[in-house]
């Protein structure tokens, strides 16, 4: 029977060889070109609008040997989430430590009469200081102005220093790094994707809901994971009884005197052997899998929302004080409420999204992906089958990656991102930094009242208690934020209108219920006290609530352990690997095995059948000493054979 090649079969078998002859020889390219995060980010992340169509190709990018890190995202996703995820990962932290410098400058200049008040505060009838105070801003004002600024043009400060240095630090973004206006070479940068991966040091993904449902993207993944696995399988190969060779002399001393011949030739000492010989590739590959870092774009949304809301409400009811304190109580109380209300949306929206990102994980297959184009989809899956699959067979090499994928990436999210009730530390300095500028301008305030400018006791007493108190306040917004992240865990999304209604309600009056007891009823009532005992009394309370957080991150770390790697997980899986160890090589042609170690695991691909002479097996799980029954054909087959 003769079989007939169609043109479409031709093409795609064409297509995929030379994809693969690239990504086997990874190297300079003559059309790969990278960009710098100042032209990604221009104005507002304007070319990942779905009108930016227009590019000066040459223009914008630049020839580069390789690339720093590659963007990866879905076009599916907004243009505005993506640019705040960016700033989130890029700019914010540099922006923070440029507007705290700026805010202790302006608290010197201010406490030196360099800078004037802004007014004079009445006032309170309850107040312990019963005379006007200066009305200090400038800590406010200045710091929150160089840290926008910061934020906004961090990307292109760093392109104006890397100017000055031969090197420039190289992105990849698809829609500028490869040609939109000439077809052919837009279909070669489009083949060439994987080869910029295997030439980019790391990988920025971008995460939305939408973005497993793509399957360019999913692709992109594959690759990139592969690029590990792939130089772990060839390490392995042929340093596996090298590295054994250097394990540590004392150690191997030790072995041969304490034990017999017998024992040094057991199964359980080989297998001990085996996992000290690859505990170097286990490092480099989880040293790899950290180059891969995945935001949900929400995060990023939430946090610069955070950061202006909580900034313009901080600033307006500062303003209402010194110009109008009989509205102090209303205009606060307004202020405050809209910002719960926002807060509460934004926090159950990221929470949402943090569920949504580890069930996607959990449940990803290539199949449920959407490719415009139906060649395209062959492509793809050609190319992840010759990446994962020793066999070239589909079924096994699409299996292949899908393990890797739900193993490694949720090993990946959970080490950066945390468990879900984990607060991200970028969002809690963005509120530590904003109570920290309020403080500054309190304590000055402080230190500018007339009637003690010339008493140092009792300057130092006043000034000491509203320091402790400002200390107190600052740790106020990651208590806050723990708070408010189990609220939303504990009110799922509803389906009734009045029932969401009712669950934002009851989120709203627990936050605000919780900052009530912090500032109104137990900080405020210790800053009356005096000064030998509010002095302590605050201080310890920022440090209750300071260690409050970290005591629910580390119970949230520990179940997650728990639920997902404890004993009887890792006893399990280890008696599953023993039962398929002992299967018969015609069952399958492949198959994947998990190797345990204290929690963490890696997913490999093991070829099974006659392979010829150059078969390998790579290593497969640890099984449990107690109930093991292996044989002493079955502990050489851990071992890598050439």
């Amino acid at each position: 029977m003769t079989i007939v090649h169609t043109s479409s079969d031709r093409n795609l078998h064409d297509r995929t060889k030379t994809v693969l002859h690239s990504l086997r020889h990874p190297g300079p390219r003559l059309h790969q070109r990278g960009v710098s995060l100042a032209t990604v980010m221009d104005l507002g992340g304007r070319h990942f609008g779905p009108n930016a169509c227009e590019i000066n190709h040459d223009a914008l990018s630049f020839p580069t040997d390789k690339y720093d890190i590659f963007i990866s995202h879905t076009w599916r996703t907004g243009r505005i989430a993506k640019y705040a995820a960016l700033l989130y990962y890029t700019s914010l932290f540099p922006a923070l430590c440029a507007g705290l410098a700026a805010g202790i400058l302006a608290f010197a200049l201010q406490v030196h009469g360099i800078l004037p008040p802004f007014g004079i505060i009445e006032p309170y009838e309850s107040a312990e200081i019963p005379e006007p105070l200066p009305g200090c801003l400038w800590c406010l004002v200045v710091g929150g102005c160089t840290s926008f600024a910061i934020l906004v043009m961090w990307a292109r400060l760093c392109d104006l220093a890397e100017s000055t240095r031969s090197a420039k630090v190289s992105y990849f973004f698809d829609r500028l790094c490869i040609n939109q206006s000439d077809a052919e070479l837009k279909q070669a940068g489009i083949d060439s994707i994987g080869a910029y991966l295997r030439n980019s040091d790391s990988m920025l993904v971008l995460w939305s809901p939408e973005y497993f449902t793509r399957l360019w993207c999913c692709f992109e993944l594959a690759v990139f994971l592969e690029k590990s696995t792939n130089d772990r399988f060839n390490s392995l190969l042929q340093n596996s009884y090298a590295e054994m060779e250097q394990a540590s002399e004392d150690a191997r001393l030790d072995l041969r005197q304490n034990s017999s011949p017998t024992e040094i030739n057991h199964e359980e000492t080989v297998r001990a052997r085996i996992a000290a010989g690859t505990g170097a590739h286990r490092t480099r590959h989880e040293t790899h899998d950290r180059k891969l870092t995945i935001i949900p774009v929400q995060m990023g949304v939430f946090c610069m929302a955070s950061l202006v809301l909580g900034y313009v409400v901080v600033l307006s009811s500062r303003l209402v004080e010194i110009l109008d304190r009989d509205l102090v109580y209303l205009v606060n109380g307004l202020f405050y409420l809209v910002g719960f209300v926002a807060i509460c949306r934004f926090i159950r929206r990221y929470s949402q999204d943090r569920l949504e990102l580890n069930k996607q994980i959990a449940q990803f297959t290539v199949s449920q992906a959407d490719c415009n184009l139906l060649q395209d989809r062959k492509f793809i899956k050609a190319v992840i089958t010759h990446l994962y699959s020793e066999t070239l067979n589909e079924v096994d090499g699409i299996a292949a990656f899908e393990q890797v994928l739900r193993s490694r990436v949720q090993q990946n999210v959970d080490k950066i991102l945390g468990s879900r009730l984990h607060v991200p530390w970028r969002l809690t300095i963005v509120g530590m930094f904003l109570q920290i500028l309020l403080g500054l301008d309190s304590v000055a305030e402080t230190l500018l009242i007339p009637s003690h400018l010339g008493d140092s006791r009792a300057l130092a007493e006043i000034t000491a208690k509203q320091v402790a108190c400002s200390f107190a306040y600052v740790c106020v917004p990651p208590a806050f934020l723990q708070c408010a992240i189990i609220t939303s865990s504990l009110l799922p999304e509803r389906k009734s209108k009045l029932a969401e209604f009712a669950s934002y309600a009851t989120f709203v009056f627990v936050t605000f219920c919780f900052v009530s007891v912090c500032v109104l009823l137990v900080s405020g009532p210790l800053y009356k006290m005096p000064t030998l005992v509010s002095f302590p009394l605050n201080l310890t309370f920022g440090l209750i609530l300071l260690s409050g957080k970290a005591c629910c991150d580390y119970v949230s770390v520990w179940f997650s352990h728990r639920m997902h790697s404890g004993p009887s997980s890792k006893r399990a899986a280890g008696q599953e690997a023993s039962q398929e160890a002992n299967q018969e090589p015609g069952e399958h042609e492949s198959r994947e095995v998990t190797h345990w170690d204290d929690g963490d695991c890696e997913h490999v691909l093991e070829p099974r059948g006659t392979q010829g002479a150059a078969a390998m097996n790579i290593m497969a799980p640890r099984p449990e000493a107690v109930g093991s029954s292996l044989t002493t054909t079955e502990v050489f087959r851990h071992t890598v054979f050439v």
